[in-house]
């Protein structure tokens, strides 16, 4: 019986729990589990943040994941080392990516230690189709009809107990 893969394993976990907390590890502090958000949210990366933004994204794309619809921009430093054809291609390997929300935090936080972008952001809202928002409104209605008759039943109750 080999230790090697546990002991692997459990390196990987140790170093990544050591590195600097960011958005990403925020929400992904274990690799492989997820929590997400349960509303909308935004996820910035980079020295300039919120502050300015200059100039158009040198990269944006959007994506579907866990019931969120994303968008990812983003503008490269200027010191920046990656090529447009790098770009495109972590474009297009997020763009097809089952697991858009998580690949594109890791991207970008890593893009942010390397210090390759200005900023980055990456906005979600959560997507809720007619079928469940028919769903939801079916089960409000349900609920408030039981609710009703809960009422009309104790008022019955009261008046037979009060006579």
């Amino acid at each position: 019986m080999t230790l090697a893969k546990p002991i692997a394993a459990f390196a990987v976990a140790l170093l990544w729990l050591s590195l600097p907390a960011g958005p990403a590890q925020a929400q992904f502090g274990i690799p492989g589990l997820v929590n997400y958000p349960n509303n909308d949210f935004k996820w910035v990366w980079g020295r300039e943040r919120e502050l300015t933004r200059r100039g158009f994204e040198d990269f944006s794309l959007g994506g579907y994941d866990g019931g969120f619809q994303c968008t990812l921009t983003g503008k490269l430093g200027p010191g920046s080392r990656i090529t447009d054809s790098e770009v495109r291609a972590m474009e297009n390997d997020l763009r097809t990516s089952s697991f858009f929300i998580q690949d594109a935090a890791n991207a970008m936080y890593v893009l942010d230690q390397q210090r390759q972008i200005d900023w980055a952001e990456l906005d979600c809202v959560k997507h809720v189709d007619d079928a469940d928002a028919a769903e939801l409104q079916e089960r409000e209605d349900k609920a408030r009809a039981k609710a009703e008759r809960d009422r009309e039943r104790r008022r019955a109750r009261a008046q037979r107990d009060a006579d």
